[in-house]
């Protein structure tokens, strides 16, 4: 049998003893993501317990390499699920004056919108748009949120435009489907607002909401 060395033995026993919290890094967008899932899984309290953590991971992060622009973006993200906007908006704005990171204009831009800032959530999330590849993650919900802020503006062909753009990205989402009957509805276009409501309820049978758009407008539509 191989004889370990003491010294080695040593430092091998030490490591042992340690906690393995001592021996890993908290990993901050792991964190995260953990908190997603278990907010998806509707553990809603120990999700908030997750995207804190990383809150505080992030700090650490910052406050040892300031220009850590991953720690920025993760950090934002986590606050927004925390429904902190004004303090992501903060931190973005903090983030961008070190250099541009299209992951944080786009969370500052949903920030903004709940802030109810509409000129900056169109101007953040156009920021986004045209620094991210087209196939980005967030391009989506990006289109999808430009069209909530113009369907708040009342400004319904250009909401029209944002969602049509956002379900032919991402057709899986039955609330987007929804919003773009509710856009077409508003522009009087019956028959696109049906068969929009109808992809809804298609995805998602129990949206009432759906259900009584596709059946409102349905003789409209003369369907």
């Amino acid at each position: 049998m191989r004889r370990i060395a003491p010294s080695f033995a040593l430092a091998l026993a030490f490591l042992l003893a340690l906690p393995l919290a001592a021996q890993q890094k908290p990993d901050a967008l792991l964190i995260y993501r953990q908190g997603r899932e278990l907010e998806v899984a509707g553990k809603l309290p120990e999700s908030q317990a997750k995207y804190a953590e990383a809150v505080g991971v992030c700090d650490t992060e910052l406050a040892a390499d300031p220009k850590r622009m991953d720690a920025y973006a993760v950090k934002c993200w986590s606050l927004f699920r925390l429904g902190r906007h004004q303090e992501v908006v903060g931190t973005g704005a903090a983030a961008l004056k070190i250099q541009f990171d299209a992951r944080v204009a786009e969370v500052m831009g949903e920030s903004y919108y709940h802030l109810g800032q509409m000129e900056n959530a169109l101007k953040y999330l156009g920021k986004y748009l045209e620094n991210a590849a087209d196939n980005a993650d967030r391009v989506p919900t990006a289109y999808f949120y430009i069209g909530e802020t113009y369907l708040r503006l009342k400004k319904y062909a250009h909401a029209d435009i944002a969602y049509t753009t956002a379900v032919a990205k991402e057709p899986s989402m039955p609330r987007w489907w929804f919003r773009l009957g509710q856009a077409c509805e508003f522009q009087g276009e019956w028959k696109r607002a049906h068969d929009a409501y109808a992809k809804a309820v298609a995805l998602n049978p129990s949206m009432a909401e759906a259900i009584d758009g596709r059946d409102r407008v349905k003789p409209k539509a003369g369907l």
